[in-house]
């Protein structure tokens, strides 16, 4: 059925159970996994006065990296062919659906599988929704797992 399954993880809780789930299709479907983590560049838009910048972004490149390798174990622990990436665009300001969409559009996604915690009305609007706006925009279906409520 699908042959190029991507996954994109961001260390919650919703994006660890959307990687079980792209983990066990791309084995049901004999699929290569691509593991994506974006790095939230987004903090780039507010003005924080002298602070040094440069520990802030090392922290977020090695998260990335520890989440990666981890995903790269889960996949390999059940015998799919995966590869990682890591998108580190600091041109992007946080606009992690748009890199995901170039992604998707570079590389012959199929699938796209995402978590996502169901957030609806101002809570959405104030945090915004990579999801949602993959589910728009994206030319390819998108699998959202959703976590349960954790309220």
């Amino acid at each position: 059925m699908y042959k190029k399954i991507l996954v994109a993880v961001d260390g919650s809780h919703c994006s660890d159970l959307a990687l079980e789930q792209a983990v066990g299709l791309a084995s049901t479907c004999d699929a290569e996994l691509q593991v994506v983590h974006v790095i939230d560049n987004g903090y780039l838009k507010y003005d924080m006065g002298y602070v040094d910048l440069t520990e802030l972004r090392s922290g977020l490149i090695k998260g990335g990296q520890d989440l990666l390798a981890e995903a790269q174990e889960k996949a390999s622990a059940r015998h799919v062919r995966c590869r990682t990436v890591m998108v580190d665009e600091i041109l992007a300001l946080g606009d992690i659906s748009h890199q995901i969409l170039q992604l998707v559009e570079s590389g012959g996604a199929e699938l796209i599988v995402l978590g996502t915690h169901g957030r609806h009305g101002v809570r959405r609007l104030l945090l915004g929704s990579v999801a949602e706006n993959l589910v728009r925009q994206c030319p390819v279906p998108v699998l959202l797992v959703r976590a349960p409520d954790e309220s």
